[in-house]
């Protein structure tokens, strides 16, 4: 069978493998500082909400390990830190936020966003970027996000976002139906 291979697959087993030969300790690289890991995201990294820590409205995993660490800053959001890298954070089934590294985008904090489409079969990535990504209400993600750049830009209720027209409750509801949770 045939794999397909676009550019953001590459990327991430080009970044895989880097882990994999820093993991191994090479001579060479001993005494250097390591690269800084980056996380890229791809369509199986987005499952069923309902498998994910739930911290207030929104459910948070770490791709990379640091699930503690993440689920702990979700807990607390401590200004002027911010989640490690491979966390994403999701209120709805369709939209994500995704921790990238150093890099990608310093003053986005390096937060990837994302419109999804999510069944029963699983998640297909429909877009990913920053400015162009915009929210089911019709909202751009960045646009309402950057106001609350001190608590690494998670909106909550009372970081400075325009408040969604939903409630907590109507949040969970919606988080209850993903298509990709197993009945």
């Amino acid at each position: 069978m045939a794999r397909s291979w676009t550019r953001a697959t590459c990327c991430a087993a080009l970044a895989s493998f880097a882990r994999g030969v820093a993991a191994c300790g090479d001579s060479s690289t001993k005494g250097q500082a390591s690269q800084p890991e980056d996380f890229v995201a791809q369509a199986s990294d987005f499952a069923c909400l309902q498998n994910w820590v739930r911290v207030r409205n929104m459910r948070v995993t770490n791709k990379l390990g640091h699930l503690d660490a993440a689920v702990k800053f979700a807990q607390d959001l401590p200004e002027g830190q911010q989640f490690p890298i491979g966390t994403i954070v999701q209120l709805f089934p369709g939209e994500a936020m995704v921790k990238r590294g150093p890099a990608f985008d310093p003053d986005n904090h390096n937060w990837e966003y994302f419109e999804l489409d999510v069944s029963q079969s699983g998640t297909t990535i429909r877009k990913r970027g920053r400015d162009e990504i915009v929210n089911m209400f019709g909202g751009q993600c960045f646009g309402c996000h950057v106001a609350a750049k001190p608590f690494d830009f998670i909106c909550e209720e009372d970081h400075g976002c325009v408040k969604l027209p939903v409630s907590g409750a109507q949040i969970a509801a919606l988080q209850d139906v993903d298509p990709r949770c197993k009945k």
